[in-house]
């Protein structure tokens, strides 16, 4: 058989492009592999402004994840409280907001440095005229709270409205806050016990005055919240980089721009 020398000259050039295939493309499965991590599924709750706000579009929380996980994209995804304690544990999500720091050990959870603090009040009407200076004096008041607040408020708290306790009764929760707040104002005397950003947010939103509410300072000064990892790895890099956003400033900015801190002070101080 008589050979095409156009041929002959082709199969080497061939033979290269095939090679370098082999060569390059574990490569490039590899950097296509590294840019689909660079996508996180992050539980949130439902909306509570000034934290969550407009289905997960923005918010303090919203925007303090994405500056402290820069170069990922984060896909938002909203569960009530409950789920999101164990939205990471049960696979549902890479990250979770705002939890609870829980063990690791059997769990393969890995939990933050504190990342944000509520600030909570039992709060009535001026109307109502109660005076409430202690957790005890909340025994026999309608109370509103959110989802297993009787578990985050202290021993005293726990003890008076756990599911076997007499005024468990008069206590009632929520998994969505705008609910909370709205019941609070459509009654005479309840108690609504509540992080006070979010109280004066959402009663304003309702066409509500805050200033017609009576903020009782009986619980401990904050409640401590972290985000849940499932890469201990990923936690690591967050831990590093939310410290530096407070070093920087932009963290105390994003608290000023949100307005979250405690009721009786400026932002944040």
């Amino acid at each position: 058989m008589i050979s095409d020398p156009e041929t002959k000259l082709a199969a080497p050039f061939v033979r290269c492009i095939v090679a370098a295939a082999f060569v390059l493309l574990p490569s490039l499965v590899g950097r296509y592999a590294a840019a689909a991590d660079q996508e996180l599924t992050v539980a949130v709750s439902v909306d509570i402004p000034p934290y969550v706000v407009e289905k997960a579009t923005s918010g303090f929380e919203v925007d303090l994840m994405r500056a402290a996980l820069p170069g990922y994209t984060l896909n938002f995804v909203q569960m009530p409280y409950d789920d999101l304690e164990t939205a990471v544990e049960k696979h549902r999500a890479d990250v979770a907001v705002c939890v609870l720091e829980g063990a690791t050990d059997d769990t393969g959870v890995f939990y933050s440095d504190r990342f944000i603090s509520f600030y909570n009040y039992a709060i009535s009407k001026k109307s109502a005229g109660l005076e409430i200076d202690s957790v005890a004096d909340l025994a026999g008041h309608p109370i509103l709270a959110w989802e297993d607040a009787y578990l985050e408020l202290g021993e005293a708290f726990q003890k008076l409205f756990s599911p076997d306790a007499p005024d468990r009764k008069n206590y009632q929760e929520f998994a969505h806050q705008s609910k909370q707040v709205a019941a609070f104002w459509q009654s005479d005397d309840a108690v609504v016990v509540i992080d006070g950003s979010i109280f004066r947010l959402v009663s304003t939103q309702q066409g509500h005055d805050p200033g017609e509410a009576v903020f009782h300072a009986i619980f401990p000064p904050n409640t401590k919240f972290h985000v849940a990892f499932r890469d201990e790895a990923l936690r690591d890099q967050f831990d590093e980089r939310l410290k530096a956003l407070k070093a920087s400033g932009e963290y105390q900015r994003l608290v000023y721009r949100w307005h979250v801190g405690p009721a009786d002070t400026e932002p944040g101080k």
